[in-house]
């Protein structure tokens, strides 16, 4: 049962920011989401993430994921398929489809602007506390994740003892003797 509960609270924590940054659909500005006549180039890109520290970001998440990921996995995964899965992730090449998503969304001229205002003190401010505001934003979702499954669970207490005793029921005698 804690293993659920870390689950569900890893996959809140990870996908709370990235719904609360989500808009409502608007058919005014639908136009918008349209790829751009002319996209953002690769070297705009990488300067975008660049400023951001966006790819740096990418990878303190996934080694943040990797022991969540772990602790939800079976017991009987050997230890270097875990090592194997955290290397591959982690060394994984996600330039190609990052490119593609930013040139379906930004403009050469959207782009232009956005580098432009990253090199303000405005966008120096955004970008020197965007990491403080994310990590407020996780440990908010980890909070409001944990809350809810308590809540679910203590709601169901009754259905998971139940289940629980039919479980023990049908293995009594199948687990190994200590």
């Amino acid at each position: 049962m804690r293993k659920l509960a870390w689950v569900v609270c890893a996959a809140m924590t990870i996908s709370l920011p990235a719904v609360a940054q989500q808009t409502e659909w608007n058919p005014e500005t639908a136009a918008a989401t349209t790829a751009p006549e002319h996209p953002i180039t690769v070297d705009q890109v990488h300067e975008m993430m660049r400023l951001t520290g966006a790819m740096n970001l990418g990878k303190e998440a996934m080694q943040g994921i990797m022991p969540l990921l772990r602790q939800a996995m079976p017991p009987y995964i050997p230890a270097d398929v875990m090592d194997d899965m955290s290397r591959s992730m982690l060394g994984a090449n996600l330039e190609a489809p990052l490119v593609r998503s930013y040139q379906a969304h930004l403009s050469t001229e959207h782009a232009a602007a956005i580098i432009a205002f990253y090199k303000t003190p405005a966008g120096q401010r955004l970008l020197a506390t965007m990491p403080q505001i994310m990590k407020e934003c996780q440990q908010a979702g980890a909070q409001l994740g944990q809350k809810i499954a308590a809540e679910v669970l203590e709601r169901h207490h009754a259905e998971i003892e139940a289940a629980k005793e039919k479980y023990e029921q049908q293995h009594a005698g199948t687990a190994p003797n200590n």
